[in-house]
């Protein structure tokens, strides 16, 4: 557990050190920083440490942050539990309290971690998204290139939210495609669908088509007018039947009546027949094959195609679709034809660029993440403070509410006092030490003793760990690991500053539940049973 909690400490925050894994046989090799991509290849042999990293893997699958906090804080609520000699009846019992303490804190209106998230203005939204990116170093941006990747994942996220449904809404799709080899600068955001430029399709076979709106097909089904894509049955065939031909003929027929029903974009999922895409382009309909399961969703959204599952029989009126029209969009080094829907569908496609295939896949990674959170942010529209400024207001309000409640607490738990206090120790330490674990180069870590929140012992930072608080000569401060007396973390009001970093509110707040669950779960163990045959 001490290895682990190592492991995930040293890659947490912006200046985390990045983990590379790879087996002892050789094969490809992972760099990353996430908590997601790091347990994913990890294999451990521990059942405890299975277990631990399934849960957060879990909590990461559904709130897509936070997993690097989880980790660490449950990590350390075992081992101070074990470190303060707890009983762990005693430890579960403080624990589960403190969560609920910090879950009303967090809930209610006097929080001073917690801050609105603006839906009139992009500041906020963007803040999260700079907020995930810089703590991810593996992406390997400088400042400008973060803030052109945040506006990105603001955009796409805002470009999937429906603007004139009624009724229950459900978020459209984002599509992320990457593009190895080019500057991070080339990344954008478009509307509508980018799918590879069919072959041989030229801008004036699209200018032959004039103006749209173009009425869509899209088959699930392979065209390629193979005998085996059938399936594994047998056939029974008479003699002087040629059952390639046969197929290859009903193709031909499912091709005039598209075209005859004046089709202009036929897409398949799998393969269409050169003889069939040759007729198609012979009467002017763009053919786009092998779209993959990926892009099948996307495209059925922007189109309101109906997928047909079989070459067989007519193409019914309802199954065809509309598209308002496509356009070529040159993306680095790549040409892609962009599909614009013809109706409020909400379907974006990201193209992401970088210098590598390593920074590449962990960009796409973090901003398919980042924009997951934003909107988790629509159910609960705040965010919390970051740069482990969260973590010492909780720890330090903690402490506060033990020093006027802590006997009736004590006793309201059926626990001895000296066992609350240890474990109210283990608790506060647990949180803090998350926060200490964001300084990776050797600087101290203070906590102010005024607002509460973390700062760094260095003569260029003149703000708090979050950006909301600045230094003035009179805000005395202390080392965060040391003792220093108890008190109430004042809520900056009325003023200008705006907070750096954020974090998202609901995958924090999960996080920590679910940290308490299972260092509880963990602590009251006694047994691991396993079968070694």
């Amino acid at each position: 557990m001490a290895l682990l909690r190592s492991i995930l400490s040293t890659a947490y925050g912006p200046t985390g050190r990045l983990k590379q894994i790879h087996n002892n046989v050789g094969g490809h090799v992972l760099t990353t920083s996430t908590s997601t991509a790091l347990l994913k290849q990890v294999d451990m042999s521990e059942p405890l440490l299975k277990m631990i990293s399934t849960a957060v893997q879990h909590h990461t699958a559904r709130y897509s942050d936070s997993g690097l906090f989880m980790g660490i804080f449950m990590l350390r609520l075992i081992e101070n539990a074990q470190k303060y000699n707890l009983r762990t009846v005693a430890a579960a019992k403080v624990y589960k309290h403190f969560v609920e303490e910090c879950n009303t804190y967090l809930k209610g209106d006097s929080c001073g971690c917690k801050v609105p998230v603006d839906f009139t203005s992009c500041d906020s939204l963007i803040a999260l998204a700079c907020s995930m990116i810089t703590s991810k170093p593996a992406c390997m941006l400088n400042s400008k290139e973060t803030q052109h990747i945040s506006s990105l994942i603001a955009q796409a996220f805002l470009y999937s939210i429906p603007c004139n449904s009624s009724g229950v809404t459900c978020f459209g799709k984002t599509v992320t495609i990457g593009i190895e080899g080019q500057s991070v600068s080339d990344s954008s955001v478009f509307p509508g669908l980018l799918v590879d430029v069919p072959e041989m399709l030229q801008i004036v076979d699209l200018k032959r088509l004039g103006s749209g709106p173009y009425k869509v097909v899209v088959f699930n089904v392979s065209l390629s007018g193979d005998i085996s894509e059938i399936g594994d049955v047998a056939l029974e065939i008479h003699r002087g039947v040629d059952p390639e031909h046969d197929l290859l003929q009903q193709l031909l027929k499912l091709g005039e009546q598209v075209v005859k029903d004046k089709v202009r974009l036929f897409a398949c999922q799998k393969v269409v027949h050169p003889i069939l895409q040759h007729y198609l382009r012979k009467h002017e309909v763009v053919v786009i094959e092998r779209l993959g399961l990926a892009l099948m969703e996307p495209f059925v959204q922007i189109s309101g195609a109906q997928p047909v599952a079989s070459l067989y029989s007519s193409v019914p009126a309802e199954a065809y679709g509309i598209v308002k029209g496509f356009c070529f969009q040159s993306c680095g080094s790549r040409e892609l034809l962009q599909l614009l829907p013809s109706k409020d569908a909400a379907v974006s496609t990201m193209v992401l660029c970088h210098r590598n295939e390593t920074m590449l896949e962990e960009l796409k990674l973090t901003c398919q993440r980042a924009e997951h959170v934003l909107r988790l942010t629509l159910r609960e529209p705040y965010a919390l403070l970051g740069g482990g400024c969260t973590e010492t207001i909780l720890a330090t309000h903690i402490k506060h509410m033990n020093q006027s409640k802590g006997a009736t607490t004590s006793a309201a738990l059926c626990v001895s006092q000296s066992e609350f206090l240890m474990a109210a120790e283990a608790f506060c330490n647990s949180l803090q030490s998350v926060a200490l674990s964001l300084e990776h180069d050797g600087q101290v870590c203070l906590i102010d003793l005024t607002y509460g929140h973390r700062w760094v012992q260095d003569i260029f930072f003149k703000t708090c760990g979050c950006g909301l608080v600045e230094d003035r000569s009179n805000l005395e401060k202390t080392p965060l690991n040391t003792a220093y007396h108890t008190f109430s973390p004042v809520s900056l009001e009325n003023t200008d500053s705006h907070p750096r970093i954020l974090d998202s509110f609901s995958a924090k707040l999960n996080a920590l539940n679910v940290a308490v669950e299972m260092a509880n779960f963990v602590l009251d163990l006694k047994y691991v049973i396993k079968d070694i045959n």
